[in-house]
C-alpha cells in the first residue's frame, strides 16, 4: 500500500510541475554540452579538475553468459565487453543550482542559468536509457520551489535512477565514489554539506560516518530539492555514459570501509544470501536449497537487519557466496580476491552488473539460468520474476566453488 501512495503521490507531482507554473525563472536556460569547454570561457565562475584521462575499459563475459543476457535495450542491452570511458572530473560551480525531485534527472545549473549538460542527469524508463542532455525533464517543467540558499560549499552525491529510489547498490556503487574524485581534487575537505537522496537510510548515515561525515552535513533531496550554494561541488557519473565499473571506485571503496568496525558476531566462510524478507525474486525452493548447502558448511544471511559493519564484515570474511541477483551483491567490493560467486538469475532478467564488477576484484565467477513460475515478459516487470533453482547443477557449482577456493592461485590470490 505504500508503495502504491508514494507511486500516485510522484505521478500528481509530475502532473503539477508540468501544468501550474511558478517561478518559471527557476528553469534553465539552454544547456552547456561540455564542463571542461564552459570552466573555460571567461567570467563562466566554473572550475574543472580532471582526476581520472579518459580511457577504453574491457571485461571478459562468456559466451554462454551473453547469450543468456537479457536485451531490454539501452543501459540494459546485451553487456558491454568494451567502452569507452570518457574522463572523471570535478567541477565547481559558484553560485551552482541542483534540482533533483524526481528520479529520472538531476539538474546542474550554472550561474548564467544553462544546464551543464556532462554532470547532470537525464533517463528515460521507456528505452532504459540516458538522454541528450536539452531533453532533461527539467526543461518540461514550469513548476519550481524556491533553492535552499547555502552560503558555503556543497558537493552533491546524486547519481540519479535507483540511487534516488533508495537502492543499495546505486548508493555504494554510483554515489559514494564521487568522493575519490573530490578528495583527488583537493576539496574534500573544504567542503561544509553534501547532497544526498535520503540522509535518513541507515547505509547513507553509516557508509558517510565512517567517512569522517558529521550527520548535520548532510542535506536531502527530500527535504530540498532544489538547492543553490555559493560554492556546488559535482563529479561526472562514476561509470562514464554506460555500465563498467572504474576499478579506482573499488579501490577507494575498499580502502575507506576495509576493515569494518570491530562487530560481536563471527561470520563463516561459505553463505548463502536470501531474499526471503524482500517484496520480490524469491528462490522458490529455497528451503530444499538451503537443506542442499548446509552439509557443506553455509549458513544463510539477510542483510535488511545487518548493520553497514555488518554486511561489510559478512563479504569481507565470505570464500563462496551463493545468491540470486540483488543489490546486496554490491558488497561484494569487500571480499577478498579469490573469493567465489555463484549468482542466481530468473529467466528473463539477466544482467551482468555483478558479473563485471566480480571480474574487477579478481573473483571467481558462476551463474545459473532459474526457472521461472508464471515468468514475465515484461522489462519493467521481469525483474521481481521468482527463481525456481536447479538444485544439482547448484551442487555441482558449489564443488566446483570451494575447489577454486581451495587452490593454491586461489589462496595466492587472497595474499596468503
Amino acid at each position: 500500500m505504500h508503495n502504491i501512495v508514494a507511486r500516485a503521490g510522484r505521478k500528481a507531482s509530475r502532473f503539477f510541475r508540468e501544468i501550474v507554473p511558478y517561478q518559471l525563472h527557476y528553469r534553465p536556460i539552454g544547456v552547456h554540452p561540455s564542463s571542461r569547454e564552459l570552466s573555460a570561457r571567461p567570467g563562466s565562475q566554473v572550475a574543472y579538475y580532471e582526476v581520472v584521462p579518459a580511457g577504453v575499459s574491457h571485461v571478459h563475459v562468456p559466451d554462454d553468459f551473453y547469450e543468456q543476457a537479457s536485451n531490454f535495450g539501452g543501459l540494459y542491452s546485451k553487456p558491454n565487453r568494451t567502452e569507452e570511458v570518457p574522463p572523471a572530473a570535478v567541477v565547481v560551480l559558484k553560485n551552482g543550482r541542483i534540482y533533483a525531485d524526481n528520479p529520472n534527472s538531476v539538474a546542474v545549473v550554472a550561474a548564467d542559468g544553462g544546464l551543464v549538460g556532462d554532470i547532470s542527469f537525464q533517463f528515460t524508463k521507456k528505452a532504459w536509457d540516458l538522454l541528450d542532455p536539452a531533453s532533461n525533464n527539467i526543461f518540461q517543467q514550469r513548476f519550481f520551489q524556491e533553492p535552499l540558499e547555502v552560503a558555503g560549499t556543497v558537493c552533491s552525491l546524486l547519481s540519479g535512477g535507483g540511487a534516488a529510489n533508495g537502492n543499495y547498490y546505486h548508493w555504494i556503487i554510483d554515489s559514494l565514489p564521487r568522493l575519490h574524485l573530490v578528495r583527488e581534487a583537493g576539496l574534500l575537505h573544504s567542503t561544509d554539506f553534501f547532497l544526498v537522496y535520503d540522509k535518513t537510510l541507515p547505509f547513507v548515515a553509516q557508509t558517510t560516518q565512517q567517512m569522517g561525515i558529521r550527520p548535520e552535513q548532510l542535506l536531502d533531496v527530500k527535504s530540498h530539492p532544489h538547492v543553490r550554494a555559493k560554492q556546488l561541488v559535482v563529479t561526472t557519473a562514476v561509470r562514464g555514459t554506460r555500465t563498467h565499473t572504474p576499478t579506482w571506485a573499488c579501490d577507494f571503496l575498499r580502502d575507506v570501509l576495509l576493515p569494518p568496525p570491530q562487530i560481536d558476531r563471527h561470520f563463516g566462510a561459505y553463505i548463502y544470501i536470501s531474499r526471503r524478507d524482500a517484496a520480490f525474486r524469491h528462490v522458490v525452493n529455497e528451503p530444499e536449497l538451503e537443506a542442499m548447502l548446509r552439509p557443506y558448511g553455509f549458513e544463510t544471511h539477510i542483510l535488511t537487519p545487518y548493520s553497514q559493519a555488518e554486511k561489510i564484515a559478512l563479504f569481507a570474511r565470505a570464500r563462496v557466496i551463493v545468491a540470486p541477483v540483488g543489490a546486496g551483491l554490491a558488497n561484494i567490493v569487500f571480499s577478498s580476491p579469490g573469493t567465489q560467486l555463484i549468482e542466481l538469475f530468473p529467466k528473463n532478467f539477466v544482467v551482468a552488473d555483478f558479473l563485471e564488477l566480480s571480474a574487477r576484484l579478481g573473483m571467481g565467477y558462476q551463474h545459473q539460468v532459474c526457472a521461472s513460475p508464471q515468468a514475465s515478459h515484461s522489462r519493467l516487470a521481469a525483474n521481481a520474476d521468482h527463481l525456481l533453482v536447479d538444485l544439482p547443477t547448484l551442487r555441482r557449482q558449489v564443488e566446483h566453488a570451494m575447489l577454486e577456493h581451495f587452490s593454491p592461485a586461489s589462496f595466492a590470490q587472497a595474499g596468503f
